[in-house]
């Protein structure tokens, strides 16, 4: 009798083993499986994002200032919240005419890092920018330019300059928000990086 218990006892151990061995080996495919479709996800939706229509313009507006605007949309097709974390915009206009002034300024914008701006999953988000050049010296060295490309048979005027537009944006995945120092081995994982140049063209 003392034998069968003995016996009864060890099939129970072996077949609490073998579940809870069997319940483990579950577990751990699931969050295998789990792990990989989100890994899946947020690699795709990485790609999916994009940056699409660029414009810019340039117009004269009251008291003769120069008014230079650029507007650019972002689209995201996915399941996620972008959060963004900086964006950034600058003018300038390539000055041939002046080999110690190469590039003038003509406008900036800069955000970030910040948790206060987000695009909703499936949204396309517009963006816009604008600057009003008033500045004297600044508006002297455009017209120096202009005066500059006639005498090389080049006609222009302030609103129809070469002005160049440069847009940057980095955003993280809003469902895996982490510590941006602290966490630097999930920075590449969750982050989204998109930028634009109008010297190359469509971003």
């Amino acid at each position: 009798m003392g034998g069968e218990m003995s016996i009864l006892k060890k099939v129970k151990r072996h077949w609490v083993t073998v579940t809870m061995y069997i319940v483990l080996s579950l577990f751990f495919t699931g969050a295998c499986i789990v792990s990989a479709n989100t890994y899946g996800a947020i690699a795709q939706a990485q790609r999916d994002v994009v940056l699409q229509n660029p414009q810019h313009d340039a117009e004269i507006v009251q008291h003769g200032n120069l008014n230079v605007s650029f507007s650019i949309q972002l689209v995201n097709p996915s399941r996620y919240t972008l959060h963004i974390y900086t964006l950034s915009w600058y003018s300038t206009l390539v000055n041939s005419s002046n080999p110690t002034d190469r590039a003038i300024q003509i406008g900036e914008d800069y955000v970030g890092p910040t948790q206060y701006l987000e695009v909703p999953a499936k949204t396309t988000f517009n963006f816009t920018f604008w600057s009003i050049v008033s500045d004297p010296a600044t508006l002297a060295k455009l017209t120096g330019f202009i005066n500059y490309s006639k005498g090389l048979g080049q006609t222009y005027t302030l609103e129809t300059l070469s002005y160049t537009h440069e847009f940057s944006i980095m955003l993280f995945i809003g469902e895996f928000e982490h510590e941006y120092i602290r966490e630097r081995y999930l920075n590449e994982l969750v982050t989204v990086r998109l930028g634009y140049s109008s010297e190359e063209g469509t971003p």
